[in-house]
């Protein structure tokens, strides 16, 4: 199942074709998605240190209001260096403890612990763009429904409109707010 029949490239496209898929069913969602929240995109162009702050000054952001956010990187090394860096100079807010991970090396018991926690207040989630297509982030935290749920934040430039409409699709779910 997916939402991105509509925008695939010609190579997707392609590659369905040569698995001899021949047919295509648009179903309705069973949910009246809701938009998501955009907000103001902020390129940053200068040094890495620059990058972490703006992102980790983000990440502040949206903890103070009680927010879950994903943050999604282009590669594991990317994720890797900036979860160092994060470990040095920590949000400055009572209630963060510290960031998740989605790694490929995790078991999968351990994979879906982290999704589950991933989704409630004030948590932090990192993981590479491999998380932003298909991964299932449900909400069962009224409180996380009321700060104004999920946000996501990209670290990168998506290559597609399918893959930046996937990562998007990690919020509002179930019919529930995001950015």
């Amino acid at each position: 199942m997916t939402g991105t029949l509509d925008c695939l490239t010609s190579a997707q496209t392609k590659l369905l074709e040569e698995y001899k898929f021949q047919n295509k069913t648009f179903l309705p969602s069973t949910f009246q998605k809701k938009p998501a929240q955009q907000e103001t995109m902020e390129v940053v162009v200068g040094e890495w240190n620059d990058f972490f702050l703006q992102v980790r000054r983000d990440i502040e952001q949206k903890l103070i209001s009680g927010r879950a956010i994903l943050v999604i990187f282009k590669d594991i090394n990317s994720l890797r260096r900036f979860a160092e860096e994060l470990n040095k100079q920590k949000p400055n807010i009572n209630q963060y403890h510290g960031f998740l991970e989605l790694l490929d090396e995790m078991s999968p018991a351990e994979r879906q612990s982290n999704i589950q926690k991933a989704i409630r207040p004030f948590t932090v989630t990192l993981m590479t763009r491999a998380y932003g297509r298909g991964t299932d982030f449900v909400c069962f935290d009224k409180a996380l429904v009321k700060y104004g749920g999920v946000h996501v934040l990209t670290t990168f430039l998506p290559e597609d409109e399918s893959e930046e409409k996937q990562i998007f699709g990690r919020t509002c779910r179930q019919d529930d707010p995001g950015s």
